[in-house]
């Protein structure tokens, strides 16, 4: 494979990782990991890793600025992918969790609507769920339904999802995917698997994985 597919291949990963604002690791601890990455992959390409990340940089802005032109990304977004990497001093988003932009990585807007379904506090009810109750038992004890819940939890986020695609932070494919996706997310906070985690589910604040 030539330098040039490498690097290439490598940026595509970068505006991947950009596109994802749930954080798992420290950024101390992402800029070690990333400095190791970068290091050995300019070791096997013959160049210093400042060159490296030169060219991994530019590449990465302009598959950025290919896809605000194609429409699947707006500019506002990715400016933002550009602040955070200048914000930590990273790249590659190595130790970001979730899967990229993935519209859906991460739920911690969810996980707050569903607390403030139930008149609850999110730490009271990771607390249950973690308990080993289910979202339906949680509901039944404060004198609600499952439905009603989930309810109030879709109306909420679609109701974000319309905000930001009328300040056109999202696109309008951006939205609709989003919008189909939530029952599929929603599901998850009443079945038995879902543990308080809040980083399952689709965020309101979607940001865009940026097609090759």
């Amino acid at each position: 494979m030539s330098k040039k597919k490498l690097i290439a291949g490598v940026a595509t990963v970068a505006v991947l990782a950009g596109g994802s604002a749930a954080v798992a690791a420290t950024t101390t601890e992402r800029k070690a990991e990333e400095q190791a990455f970068l290091a050995d992959a300019a070791k096997r390409l013959g160049v210093s890793s400042e060159q490296l990340t030169s060219a991994l940089t530019a590449a990465q802005d302009a598959r950025l600025a290919a896809a605000v032109k194609a429409g699947t990304l707006t500019q506002e977004q990715a400016d933002a992918i550009k602040a955070r990497r200048a914000a930590d001093g990273t790249l590659l988003g190595i130790g970001r969790g979730g899967p990229g932009g993935h519209r859906g990585g991460g739920g911690p807007a969810l996980f707050a609507d569903a607390a403030k379904a139930l008149g609850i506090t999110e730490d009271a009810l990771e607390t249950q769920l973690r308990d080993g109750k289910t979202l339906a038992q949680i509901a039944q004890a404060e004198g609600k339904t499952l439905a009603d819940v989930t309810a109030a939890v879709k109306q909420a986020a679609v109701a974000r999802l319309d905000a930001d695609l009328k300040a056109k932070r999202i696109t309008q494919a951006q939205h609709d995917e989003a919008v189909d996706r939530l029952d599929e997310h929603i599901e998850r906070l009443g079945d038995g698997k879902f543990r308080g985690d809040r980083g399952a589910g689709p965020r309101s604040d979607v940001t865009p994985t940026p097609t090759p």
